[in-house]
């Protein structure tokens, strides 16, 4: 890659930010296709078996368990631009060890039939710890989300199938899905992918370089305030409050209720 390039990259990395939160109608940054960075390479190396995480209670996350920036992604598992994300946001673990956590949450939308069932299929292989394959598996053959696909997922994944079973059946299990499918309306994310760096919100899915960008940003801002004395809680904690009024109002939202921001988001 030329001087030239590397120049004209690095330029088309800066987005433009309103009182802190991201712009919509920027144009994503120009990335060569094989560059790191790009969506088309950006989180397929990934080693989920070192860096995800399937608690049996809480959300699925990629990561440390505490992180001085956590983001949050809510998808649907029968939406295309959800698909796009999935790798990409893999990398912001590997480009800020230690710094980053993923958390991923459910919104399956009404419109998509077959989300709910593959949201309940995939937190029921998250108990026997393959929530991630599981998830991967999903995003790459999103025409298959009937019953007999979803349980071949599974049992190609080596999962027990009847506890599998017993698992979907779970009634807490769907009620995870619905709960937090309701979160994410009350944090203002009406569509998929809704994604969270702290408190910024960006809805929808632009480009790897332009999240990596928002996260960098909101690394050295927490860093910060623990630098200062202030706690990795509440530091996150003061991010989401800085920041969850600060961002463009979504059509059909409701009013943002910041306290309620701080529970849904950073919440197990």
């Amino acid at each position: 890659m030329t001087r030239e390039t590397l120049l004209g990259f690095a330029a088309g990395l800066s987005l433009v930010f309103a009182s802190g939160s991201f712009v919509r109608g920027d144009e994503p940054p120009k990335v060569p296709a094989t560059h790191p960075m790009s969506d088309r390479v950006a989180g397929k190396g990934a080693d989920l078996a070192k860096i995800g995480h399937s608690p049996r209670k809480g959300s699925p996350y990629l990561g440390p368990a505490s992180a001085p920036v956590v983001v949050n992604v809510f998808s649907d598992f029968q939406c295309s631009v959800c698909a796009r994300a999935a790798d990409p946001v893999k990398q912001l673990v590997l480009d800020f060890p230690d710094k980053v956590k993923v958390v991923f949450r459910q919104n399956a939308l009404p419109s998509h039939p077959r989300a709910l069932p593959a949201a309940v299929a995939a937190l029921a292989a998250g108990r026997q710890g393959k929530f991630w394959q599981y998830h991967d598996r999903l995003f790459a053959g999103q025409r298959a989300l009937d019953d007999a696909s979803l349980r071949g997922i599974a049992s190609d994944l080596g999962l027990d199938l009847a506890q599998w079973e017993k698992d979907i059946a779970d009634p807490e299990v769907a009620l995870r899905v619905r709960e937090e499918s309701a979160a994410a309306i009350r944090v203002g994310a009406l569509g998929t992918p809704g994604i969270f760096v702290n408190g910024i919100r960006q809805a929808g899915w632009g480009s790897y370089g332009g999240l990596r960008q928002i996260v960098q940003r909101e690394i050295a801002a927490a860093e910060a305030l623990v630098a200062s004395g202030t706690a990795l809680s509440d530091a996150l904690a003061q991010r989401v409050r800085a920041m969850a009024e600060k961002n463009p109002p979504e059509k059909g939202a409701p009013p943002v209720s910041v306290e309620d921001w701080v529970k849904v988001l950073l919440a197990d």
